[in-house]
């Protein structure tokens, strides 16, 4: 439940009820007829000769028949209300203090002294669906045990009374009594009413849509940023980078225009917005100007065109794509010499000369390994699946000069674990097991996150 607009819930029984007892007034569907190319006059509705006769004939209740199974006949009414508006027939097309239309039941459910009547026919009819039904039940029932409600009787009063931050902590307690607000949505309502009587002043927004498309507006972060600090609705880390978001705009320079991490990270690969992306990135904080001369150079994508760490592992761990991650490592310097020089010293171990021979001038195979591997992949491959046989496994005697022979631990046994060197020739290094660490990829997620922090509520 929303903590922002509290009124709502308080008199959710009078607007509900009044707005499904006809959902849109019958005499006012006839407003749709010209849209409809429906030629006067109408037969079905006493041959009314214009809107505002057709509007008086079906404003009379017992023409409530014949007026609904027109708009019916001409989809001048949604399925829903049309449904609404049979059941108020069977109820004897008269509501909660002999209301008759639209207007007149909003008027007087909308009025909190007569709750008890308003809840009896709705449930009673079946014309509020069970969930609307219960709130509405929480409001009578907290009511009923004395609980005092906010000084207003309508949802524009009480929209009013709700939203005077004075006023705030009496439509909170009335909410908490009624059940509508616990847990979570209490605690940040209460979070909320502490920082107003701090003196922080909260965005001028209602609800989640409502304040996630405020917050999303550079001109209007530092608002929502201050008062959600306020509130204590970040944690010490998003607090943290939001200041440094903040540092950013007040440098002048405005966030990505995307909302959300995945909308950013595609936003932020694009090549008409990669600079934009860096250049905020780099001035909150979040991208060193290294990265941001690497992130440059590459349009913040790995080899391949991957972007993101997910992609580029999936991407890297394929052995067919190793030597491509090699050599966007080489090429970007993602290496360094000392690594560059200990992968390909590696890699030259288990590749023989083209003119390799032995001593009789003939052409030499290489020394094939257990299982008749003959590379580092193949053993590895092979040994994972048969761990007995390459623990066991010895090297052939007498191996001429020329031949190559496998890379072999002490004691010359292959064991399982020996084909697992890292680096690997042909790959990149790697941070983690079976990972690949792309070139920085600029994104105003982080931003965007905590906008949605703030009023999530």
């Amino acid at each position: 439940m929303n903590t922002k607009n509290i009124s709502t819930y308080i008199i959710t029984f009078g607007i509900l009820i009044s707005s499904l007892i006809f959902g849109v007034t019958l005499a006012d569907t006839i407003t749709n007829v010209d849209d409809a190319n429906i030629q006067y006059p109408i037969a079905e509705l006493g041959n009314c000769q214009n809107k505002n006769a057709c509007k008086t004939y079906c404003d009379k209740s017992a023409n409530t028949s014949s007026c609904i199974a027109f708009a019916e006949k001409n989809n001048l009414m949604t399925a829903n209300e049309i449904n609404n508006a049979k059941k108020f027939i069977n109820t004897g097309t008269k509501g909660p203090g002999e209301c008759t239309t639209k207007n007149s039941c909003e008027a007087y459910c909308d009025d909190i002294s007569h709750i008890d009547e308003c809840i009896a026919y709705a449930e009673k009819t079946g014309i509020l669906p069970p969930q609307e039904l219960e709130e509405a039940k929480q409001v009578q029932s907290a009511i009923a045990k004395g609980v005092k409600p906010p000084s207003c009787k309508n949802k524009k009063e009480c929209d009013i009374f709700c939203d005077n931050p004075d006023n705030m902590n009496v439509c909170i307690a009335f909410g908490e009594a009624a059940g509508f607000l616990k847990g979570k949505d209490l605690e940040d309502a209460k979070k909320m009413i502490s920082a107003i009587e701090k003196g922080a002043i909260p965005p001028p927004c209602k609800g989640k849509e409502a304040c996630d498309a405020y917050c999303s507006q550079p001109d209007n972060m530092e608002v929502c940023m201050t008062f959600a600090q306020a509130a204590g609705f970040m944690s010490p880390k998003e607090a943290e980078e939001s200041q440094k978001v903040l540092s950013a705009i007040k440098k002048g320079i405005k966030p990505p225009a995307c909302k959300g991490k995945e909308e950013c990270d595609k936003y932020c690969t694009e090549d008409s917005h990669v600079e934009e992306c860096i250049a905020f990135s780099v001035a909150a904080g979040f991208m060193s100007e290294k990265d941001a001369e690497m992130a440059r150079k590459t349009g913040g994508k790995g080899p391949g065109g991957c972007s993101g760490k997910e992609e580029c592992d999936a991407f890297c761990q394929n052995p067919e794509n190793q030597e491509t991650c090699f050599n966007f490592g080489k090429e970007n310097g993602l290496i360094s010499p000392e690594q560059l020089k200990e992968m390909e010293g590696e890699n030259n171990k288990f590749q023989p000369g083209p003119n390799t021979i032995n001593p009789g001038g003939q052409m030499m195979s290489p020394q094939a390994g257990p299982g008749g591997c003959k590379t580092l992949e193949e053993c590895k491959t092979y040994c994972q699946n048969n761990s007995e046989a390459c623990k066991n496994f010895q090297p052939a005697p007498n191996i001429q000069q020329g031949q190559i022979q496998p890379i072999m631990p002490q004691g010359g046994r292959i064991l399982p674990q020996d084909f697992n060197p890292n680096p690997q020739p042909g790959t990149v290094p790697q941070t983690e097991p079976g990972s690949f660490n792309p070139p920085p990829s600029p994104t105003s997620a982080l931003m965007q996150s905590i906008a949605n922090v703030l009023f999530s509520l």
